[in-house]
């Protein structure tokens, strides 16, 4: 939000202006927070109400709009947390939520480490482990923030759309891509498949010869 005192933007997790020190939660007449005089200072940047009001009824309209594009996990990845999703998954929960040229080279890394260490795979699975825990702990912070420039590029590429006719477009942008995600989960179950269907000839060939 903005500070009603200097014009200052307070961010969401601050409580007290960096600035004039203004406390954004005890906003009280006498404080006369919209004038370009309050107690004696001069505030080159002081805003005045009706502005002060567009700015906040477009910040609000920002944080509805990216809600919307992340959906109902919107809160979840606000608090910036570690992502399970993200270390167990991997690249294939990058592209479920749409990042897709990040979800690639993750996959090409994971398959650039296999090949590395082919032939220390105790070593390969402690690198794969680090680099899986990086992930759960960086990606809802990334993700947020993508979503926030996705949604500033959409907002400032449309500039002759309505509210309404924004979100329904934001909605359509974000949220998740059911099916890139099934497809690649896929594709890497196969070697899996393979070696199991192998496995299964292999001790029935043997029982057989038995």
């Amino acid at each position: 939000m903005i500070c009603l005192r200097c014009g200052n933007e307070i961010k969401d997790n601050e409580q007290i202006c960096g600035k004039c020190g203004y406390n954004k939660n005890n906003i009280i007449n006498k404080d006369n927070a919209y004038a370009t005089i309050n107690r004696g200072v001069y505030n080159q940047n002081a805003i005045d109400k009706n502005e002060a009001n567009k700015i906040q009824e477009e910040q609000k309209q920002f944080d509805e709009l990216l809600q919307i594009y992340i959906g109902k996990m919107y809160y979840n990845f606000k608090k910036g947390s570690f992502s399970f999703c993200a270390f167990f998954l991997g690249h294939i929960y990058f592209l479920y939520r749409k990042l897709y040229s990040v979800g690639i080279i993750i996959w090409i890394i994971n398959i650039t480490l296999s090949i590395v260490f082919k032939g220390s795979p105790l070593i390969g699975a402690i690198v794969g482990l680090i680099f899986n825990i990086f992930l759960g702990l960086t990606f809802k912070k990334f993700y947020f923030k993508e979503c926030i420039e996705k949604v500033a590029k959409i907002r400032h590429d449309n500039p002759n759309m309505g509210f309404n006719q924004l979100c329904e477009y934001v909605r359509t942008k974000g949220g998740v891509n059911k099916t890139i995600a099934l497809i690649f989960g896929i594709i890497m179950s196969i070697p899996i498949v393979i070696t199991i269907i192998s496995l299964i000839i292999t001790i029935f060939l043997l029982f057989k010869a038995i």
